[in-house]
């Protein structure tokens, strides 16, 4: 899940070397605080779906990298089920990079970072799907506050 991933500017990047991107960039100014996000957004397109997931990692008041991976599912979701795959693609995301990362003797806080709100279309399925997640022990922020969702991955699509 963490194959095919892209840098900010496009070029492609194996599992090995986004794992030490993300190293690098937090131990090159450890004084600062970290927060490592992970958000999905998407969009249909004619007769597929496009899923934007993004990584983001924040360097609290002192900017961030991210690394981003398309996917294309070729059928036609309603909008419960698309939110569901959003969380879904995060979330899977969200586990392998945390297992990769145990290791390292990195000081960061993780968080899942859905394209969900209280007000909306999206309105219906947001307890589902947080508690969903919740239930694997993650951090979860929802719109407003869901930037690597619905800011970043939103742009990329």
């Amino acid at each position: 899940m963490l194959s095919e991933f892209k840098t900010a500017q496009g070029k492609k990047i194996d599992e090995k070397l986004l794992i030490e991107e993300i190293q690098s960039f937090i131990l090159s100014e450890p004084k600062y605080s970290y927060r490592i996000l992970v958000g999905t957004d998407s969009e249909y397109l004619e007769k597929q779906i496009d899923f934007i997931t993004v990584i983001v990692i924040h360097r609290v008041g002192q900017g961030a990298r991210y690394f981003w991976k398309r996917q294309v599912v070729k059928s036609r979701f309603g909008l419960h089920q698309r939110l569901w795959q959003e969380a879904l693609f995060s979330l899977s995301v969200g586990q392998e990079l945390l297992k990769v990362l145990a290791d390292k003797k990195l000081d960061f806080r993780f968080e899942l970072h859905l394209d969900l709100g209280n007000i909306g279309k999206s309105s219906n399925s947001v307890k589902e799907i947080i508690n969903l997640i919740r239930g694997y022990g993650f951090e979860i922020r929802i719109k407003p506050e869901s930037y690597a969702a619905s800011k970043i991955a939103d742009r990329l699509l």
